[in-house]
């Protein structure tokens, strides 16, 4: 089979396995928190920030050991490392124990995506790359829905919490299997690092400090806000303004994985035709803007069926800016990110969305539960300001030409 057969084959079977495993967890862990941990619910907050703020400081120097000794390596051992920390959840019990786990599990848990992402990007060419991503949400939403099913299951047959861990732990090991088996007799470590370890650090900044990609970090963070659009805002607009509409939020989570797991692959093989990843980029901002816009309408608004229209909206902009920004964001990837430091260089770039993973329930859940529409009126003039610069760099038109296109 040919390499990127063989690339292919693995990344979307080890994406199902991963999101199965991952979806079995996610989708009970602050049950599982709560009831076997003995965590209280405002510690199980806290946890989830520490976890993302130890990724943020460990994630690039992880990805560094990767480009120096070899990307298969250290991704196994990452993900061996996962499988034995999930399972190291049965033996933690009560708040403080919690919050010290979770901080150390963050650590290796967070930098998966980086490490996934390089050995996916080494042996394939740039156009290869954007698609096989693209290609990887079917089998990722599919499988989070399929381990949230498993969780189901086992929490309605009560066969146990740990039996849910123990699925976790087994999808890492697989994935490992899947893709040693493939990247078999492959070099997917492209070149070695020759410089001394001591200068590991300044190395690390030029990855973060390049124009290019610390642009790109500024503008990820921004421009990734669909998440919690979907996963925090609509689900405290429900509670908040249509309390006999709860349905809907689970109703948005359906609606962007169906849409998103069958149209992502065709946009990412779209967008890299004739820069158009460029301007979905900057549209994928611009949408998020006017979605604070609707956000701040919503806290104001007295007017049940307003709120309900406005809300559509949202949701509509959201999976939009989501498959946008996805599709942009993984040809940004490949073509700013170095062969020989490929995993610290992707690492540096998906410093943006894990800043989103931490500030962006903070955000929302204050706008949610004010009146005052501050921290969304910044949102605005912040992401509709960056969304434009960077139309305005990445399309070489003047202020002038972009507003004459936009109206």
């Amino acid at each position: 089979m040919e390499v990127s057969k063989r690339i292919s084959k693995a990344a979307m079977i080890s994406s199902a396995i991963d999101s199965i495993g991952t979806g079995t967890f996610v989708s009970v862990s602050t049950i599982f928190f709560s009831m076997y941990n003995n965590v209280s619910a405002t510690t199980i907050g806290l946890g989830l920030t520490l976890s993302a703020i130890s990724g943020i400081l460990f994630s690039l120097p992880i990805a560094y050991l990767a480009d120096r000794y070899g990307k298969l390596e250290i991704f196994s051992i990452s993900y061996v490392l996962r499988a034995v920390g999930t399972v190291g959840w049965l033996f933690i019990s009560g708040n403080t124990a919690y919050l010290m786990y979770m901080a150390l599990f963050g650590a290796i848990d967070r930098s998966a995506a980086s490490l996934t992402r390089s050995l996916i990007i080494a042996p394939l060419n740039r156009k290869e790359a954007v698609v096989l991503m693209g290609r990887m949400a079917l089998p990722a939403n599919v499988g989070y829905g399929i381990g949230a099913g498993i969780s189901s299951v086992i929490l309605f047959l009560k066969l146990g919490l740990p039996l849910i861990i123990i699925t976790n732990a087994i999808s890492f090991i697989l994935v490992v299997y899947v893709y040693r088996r493939a990247l078999k007799g492959l070099d997917v470590s492209s070149a070695r690092i020759k410089k001394p370890l001591l200068m590991s650090w300044s190395v690390i900044s030029t990855s973060v400090f390049d124009r290019n990609r610390f642009n790109l970090v500024i503008e990820n963070l921004l421009f990734s806000f669909h998440r919690t659009l979907l996963n925090v805002y609509i689900p405290l607009v429900a509670v908040l303004y249509l309390k006999n509409m709860n349905w809907i939020a689970p109703l948005a989570v359906i609606l962007n994985t169906v849409v998103v797991s069958l149209l992502q692959g065709r946009i990412n093989r779209w967008a890299f035709v004739n820069h158009r990843y460029d301007k979905l980029w900057s549209l994928s901002g611009l949408l998020i803007a006017i979605s604070f816009i609707a956000v701040i309408v919503i806290s104001k608004s007295n007017t049940r069926i307003f709120v309900e229209v406005l809300l559509g909206m949202v949701i509509l902009f959201q999976i939009l800016a989501e498959m946008f920004s996805s599709a942009s964001l993984a040809v940004y990837m490949t073509i700013f990110s170095r062969e020989d430091l490929l995993a610290t260089d992707l690492s540096a770039i998906n410093l943006g969305g894990q800043l989103q993973n931490m500030l962006g329930p903070i955000i929302f859940g204050t706008t949610a539960s004010s009146t005052n529409g501050i921290a969304a009126g910044i949102m605005v003039l912040v992401t509709a300001g960056v969304a434009m610069r960077a139309a305005m760099t990445k399309w070489s038109w003047s202020l002038r030409e972009l507003l004459c296109e936009l109206l």
